[in-house]
């Protein structure tokens, strides 16, 4: 399953959520409205004397106003823990009681496990998440976040403890799937969702302690009230009972929406890492230990869904099962298993023979490729990203090593886009703009930066982007205007410079509104940005009229659903950077289906002649970062080949 399809698949699930979701309110609703029915009409509650009345089966006012309190109750306490929520994945990792593994760590099997981050990371395209170690032995993982600019990727000490190197990346593989593939924001939504539906449940329990407990006095008081404390009691007892109707429907939405996902996470993990064994060695060793991957934690029952294994103690009832049978899942990796766990202890083994490759032994990325690198994370990538932390690792260390260090990587990147005359004047505006701290920063990075390929420079930008923004995004507005003054200081944008640019806004925009909508466009409304955008792209190949005029309509094409006739490159002096940047900002929140025609049909364009250059490459990787799609570097052979 491509990115595409991965993410619409996520968007389906999520309305089967809300169903769901719908479903459980009207049954508890229902459920409580019998309840009310029943108590006042049985006469419980009246004097002994009283006549009994008929009982009213059907009493509409009660209904409604039952059934809004519960909607009132149920979604107030949803979006209350959606507002927690929204800080990202690192919330929910310390809730968990998680704590952040830092570059600085130095500890071994902690360095192991952010050098396979790193790598998963460089391999997908994406800035690299936070990692967190959980405190517990079992095995077990999860990722969390609403973007990738907030995700974290959380795993248990047992897993440093009992894994390989070859398994922890399997696991981690099978977490940077769930990022990729749009599941983390729906586990969000999803927890915030439990949370409101168990909420009925909890009040019941306060409801039964809060009587029981005022029982002895009102009994003491009034001779006759203890019918009323029983029946309060029981209609206590019958709401705590009630709010289990909200336990059911939400283990049923999470093993409606879990189960088949961890299927397609592991068998992504396999396409990734093209080593099955890995992630299979990793399951069965969860088979065979003795705590499996439990998680002792008060919220483990509501982020059930986040984990790569169950995290419960006991066997649960298949229906309501999270995952999938450990078993299931090993012989959907390995068919031929013979069904024994692994009880095998942790061995160093030596990096395997696939990773060894020479360059010159893998074919180059062609360009028809680049639909399908989007949102994976191919073997090649993965020893990509290994080739460059050997070549750049000391790099990539010290751009995390704080805030002032990863915003000096940044205004360095973005002085080395343009040209070395400008340098002077660039590092002028810098002194006056940034502390000294920055400013020293950028004065030693900017050599190497010169000297690096647009890929390493790239891994740069993605490891640096998270620890410059920081918690606060707000405080990013002074770096973010000295980005945009030294890109338009010689009144020229270039691809790259528009790239770092892209790439800074709408991490720090997705930081400050994680939650924010997606909304489709009309034809009507996309026709003018995507003509914009795709002539801008056909001038920046630099081809004579002719062939741009032919690239151009190749893209049309493509894009021909939206576009409401026939639509003719724009002159080339009303294709401005402004421009391109409006076109594009238009596209950053569009569901994915209209994104993927998008990219298409800038591909086209960009693809036209056949080759990718340097240039071409900056234009496809502007585009991917504007639309939100994740995208891994060019093969080694192949950026020799294009640069």
């Amino acid at each position: 399953m491509d990115f595409f399809a991965a993410q619409e698949l996520a968007r389906k699930r999520t309305r089967v959520m809300v169903v769901l979701f719908v479903l459980a309110v009207l049954c508890i609703a229902l459920a409580l409205y019998a309840v009310c029915v029943y108590a006042l009409g049985s006469n419980l509650l009246a004097p002994e004397d009283a006549v009994p009345g008929p009982l009213v089966l059907w009493q509409p006012n009660l209904f409604f106003g039952i059934l809004a309190g519960v909607v009132i109750l149920v979604t107030a306490c949803s979006l209350f823990k959606i507002a927690r929520l929204r800080s990202g994945g690192a919330y929910v990792a310390r809730s968990m009681g998680g704590l952040e593994v830092l570059r600085s760590t130095k500890d071994a099997d902690e360095q192991m496990l952010l050098n396979i981050v790193e790598e998963m990371s460089i391999a997908s395209g994406v800035p690299m998440p936070a990692v967190y170690l959980l405190p517990e032995e079992g095995i077990n993982a999860f990722a969390a976040g609403f973007t990738v600019s907030d995700a974290v990727v959380a795993v248990t000490r047992g897993c440093l403890r009992s894994l390989t190197r070859d398994e922890l990346q399997g696991v981690v593989a099978h977490e940077f799937s769930h990022i990729l593939n749009g599941d983390m924001r729906m586990n969000i939504r999803l927890m915030g969702v439990l949370f409101g539906i168990l909420a009925i449940a909890v009040l019941g329990q306060l409801f039964v302690r809060g009587t029981a407990h005022a029982s002895f006095w009102r009994s003491r008081r009034s001779k006759g009230s203890g019918s009323a404390t029983l029946v309060l009691l029981l209609v206590g007892l019958a709401v705590m009972v009630i709010g289990y109707i909200g336990v059911f429907f939400g283990r049923l939405i999470q093993s409606s929406i879990s189960r088949q996902r961890e299927y397609l996470a592991d068998a992504a993990a396999v396409q990734f890492t093209r080593h099955p064994q890995g992630i299979a060695g990793a399951l069965k060793k969860i088979g065979a230990a003795p705590m499996h991957g439990v998680v002792a934690n008060a919220h483990s029952q509501e982020a059930a869904h986040f984990f790569f294994a169950s995290a419960f103690k006991s066997r649960r009832m298949r229906l309501f099962a999270t995952h999938p049978p450990l078993s299931e899942r090993i012989r959907a990796i390995e068919p031929s298993w013979d069904g024994r766990f692994n009880h095998a202890a942790r061995t160093h083994a030596p990096r395997r023979a696939d990773q060894q490759k020479s360059k010159s032994s893998r074919p180059p990325l062609q360009p028809h490729d680049f639909i399908h690198t989007i949102g994976q994370v191919s073997a090649a990538a993965i020893v990509t990203a290994q080739q460059m932390r050997e070549q750049i690792g000391a790099d990539l260390d010290h751009a995390r090593q704080n805030m002032q260090v990863a915003r000096g990587v940044l205004i360095g990147l973005g002085i080395s886009a343009s040209s070395a005359d400008d340098d002077a004047v660039q590092l002028l505006q810098v002194k006056k703009s940034m502390e000294a701290t920055v400013y020293r920063e950028v004065e030693s990075w900017l050599p190497r930066l010169r000297g690096m390929h647009i890929n390493q420079r790239f891994a740069l930008l993605d490891a640096a982007l998270p620890i410059a923004v920081g918690p606060d995004p707000a405080t990013c507005t002074p770096l973010i205007d000295l980005l945009h003054d030294l890109a338009h200081q010689d009144a020229e944008v270039n691809l790259e410079e528009l790239a770092l640019l892209r790439a800074t806004s709408m991490f720090v925009e997705q930081r400050r509104r994680p939650a924010r909508r997606i909304a489709a466009m009309s034809p009507a409304q996309m026709e003018m940005p995507l003509c914009v955008m795709l002539s801008a792209i056909a001038y920046a190949t630099g081809s004579d009229e002719a062939v741009r005029v032919t690239a151009f309509k190749k893209g049309a094409r493509i894009c021909n659903r939206y576009l409401l006739k026939e639509s003719l490159l724009l002159p080339q002096d009303c294709i401005t950077i402004e421009a391109l940047e409006a076109a594009l900002d238009q596209f950053t929140h569009l569901p994915i289906p209209q994104k993927k025609v998008i990219f298409e049909g800038a591909l086209a364009v960009v693809l036209a002649d056949g080759s990718v250059s340097q240039d071409e490459y900056s234009v496809i990787r502007v585009i991917a970062l504007s639309l939100g799609l994740p995208m891994p570097p060019l093969s080694t052979d192949s950026s020799a080949e294009t640069a």
